[in-house]
């Protein structure tokens, strides 16, 4: 069985811990959520942030919205502005490289059974994981799918997105760029989490998959290892890692995330939270593993 864990460890005897769960794991259930590209820089909600000024402050000034996320849910008088702004978000999401966070996780799981769930849309895991190992219970942008929900069909999106982003001018589209549905005509519709997001065959079978890896390891050695979860879709991930982690026989469940709290009285023996820098400390439990000095970046 798996250790249980000792009170009062320090942040970098719980590092520790977790790096002996990971090594000791029979299975490893990776969560990731946004707070894992966030540190890497990629921040689509804070306002004004570099990352925003350089991908999308053209489209902030034309909108005056501070942020990606405002920029989302912006009330776009058209769907050639709509869409001028989705492609643009899409494209950045396909092409960015994959942050140090996404590389240095799969640095410490790479050598264990492991399957990844994540709330992420952006697609930074499938630019380092097995594809067939990720479930995006929320969507990703390498798809579409049509607003009226005529099939459950979704369709690729990289092709249309960079052909659609290098088609923008002041903020918007041609009208005859605006994507339609091959099946029915209506207006497409980025394939993520909303009101008529399509759970249709795709999503249902990757859902089975994860569902199926699960069940194969109720009784084995189980790490839960949660990465940027806050406090928006704690349903998705958190909570069932916290539910499982109870009810299965040998499973622990590890937590890393900025202002992550301390784990509920129920769990405080089977698992670990760090409320950390995620980018730092990824970087410190990979120099750890490998059993070399860890230096800290120093920003000039």
């Amino acid at each position: 069985m798996f250790d249980y864990v000792k009170k009062g460890m320090t942040k970098t005897e719980r590092m520790q811990q977790v790096l002996d769960w990971i090594e000791e794991a029979d299975a490893v259930v990776v969560g990731g959520a946004s707070g894992l590209s966030t540190a890497n820089g990629f921040d689509y909600y804070n306002h004004h942030t570099p990352f925003f000024e350089k991908y999308f402050g053209d489209f902030g000034k034309i909108y005056n919205e501070p942020s990606a996320w405002q920029l989302l849910y912006h009330r776009y008088n058209c769907d050639e502005e709509r869409w001028a702004y989705m492609a643009r978000s899409g494209a950045v999401m396909l092409d960015l490289e994959a942050g140090q966070t996404y590389k240095d996780l799969y640095e410490l799981v790479k050598d264990k059974d492991h399957y990844v769930i994540t709330t992420n849309q952006d697609a930074q895991f499938s630019k380092v994981f097995d594809s067939n190992k990720i479930f995006t219970i929320q969507g990703d942008a390498h798809w579409m799918q049509c607003s009226e929900c005529c099939s459950e069909e979704i369709y690729p999106s990289e092709e249309t997105l960079h052909r659609l982003n290098a088609s923008i001018i002041d903020g918007r589209l041609k009208t005859e760029d605006v994507p339609h549905c091959p099946k029915c005509g209506a207006v497409m519709e980025p394939w993520v989490k909303s009101f008529i997001f399509q759970y249709g065959e795709y999503w249902n079978k990757e859902a089975e998959k994860y569902k199926a890896y699960l069940e194969s390891h109720v009784n084995d050695k189980v790490l839960f290892l949660g990465l940027g979860i806050g406090r928006m879709t704690p349903e998705f991930i958190k909570h069932p890692f916290m539910n499982m982690t109870y009810n299965w026989p040998d499973a622990r469940c590890a937590f890393l995330n900025l202002g992550e709290p301390e784990p509920i009285k129920e769990l405080e023996d089977k698992s670990v939270a760090l409320n950390v820098d995620i980018l730092e400390t990824l970087q410190e439990m990979v120099a750890m593993k490998n059993g070399v000095e860890y230096k800290k970046a120093v920003n000039e």
